[in-house]
């Protein structure tokens, strides 16, 4: 496939007013059960019940180490806890710095918050998309009807099938892997995300630098 390489110093001069940011907050504890979609969100609308009326909140996964001995992650210093959310609840969320969290493995201290701007890759990826299908072909059908309808054309590369359990019952999707995608389309599907259920972690865009994410995901 032929690797697309972006006018870097045009992303770096592109001019845009945010609609939403990354709200980036350290974490202290010890593990979070690897499915966590439903516990975390439910550990966060303890203290920010207003994140069940906000359908654009989006709640990056957690990314620790398998413990090896159970279904758990290890968080590690680095590890953060990040909320994607409209700039006007910035501050509201902010709130969360010196709660503590119950995800079902232990509590988490959550810590000083930070700001981030989305940045405009032209590779983007996330961990899992749900579009209510288990079928690659359909999954993809329903991506570009998506895209297209924000008016966004690029390639589109399937990982490995995913499942995540919520209170409504399980979900299947895959990891997807966005290519050659211009700023103003990237900063676009950042923002609004794909498919379903973005508050347990699905369909939440992040920067890339490689394609090769996808084949040895």
């Amino acid at each position: 496939m032929r690797m697309y390489n972006p006018d870097w110093e045009a992303i770096k001069d592109f001019q845009y007013t945010p609609r939403f940011k990354d709200l980036h907050f350290d974490l202290v504890g010890a593990e979070i059960p690897a499915d966590h979609g439903q516990a975390l969100f439910d550990a966060l609308v303890a203290h920010l019940p207003w994140l069940k009326d906000e359908p654009a909140v989006g709640v990056h996964p957690i990314h620790g180490e398998p413990t090896g001995r159970n279904d758990n992650l290890i968080i590690s210093r680095r590890i953060k806890l990040v909320l994607r959310l409209p700039v006007a609840r910035m501050d509201d969320a902010r709130v969360l710095s010196g709660k503590r969290l119950d995800t079902g493995a232990g509590e988490l201290a959550v810590g000083q918050a930070k700001e981030r701007l989305l940045t405009p890759f032209a590779t983007l990826y996330a961990p899992i998309v749900d579009f209510g299908t288990d079928d690659e072909a359909v999954f993809l059908a329903a991506a570009r009807v998506e895209l297209e309808a924000m008016e966004i054309r690029c390639q589109l590369l399937p990982g490995r099938k995913r499942k995540i359990h919520l209170a409504e019952g399980a979900v299947l999707g895959y990891s997807l892997m966005l290519h050659e995608v211009d700023p103003q389309q990237s900063l676009r599907v950042q923002e609004q995300g794909l498919g379903r259920h973005r508050r347990f972690g699905c369909g939440i865009f992040v920067p890339h630098k490689s394609i090769k994410a996808v084949v040895i995901d």
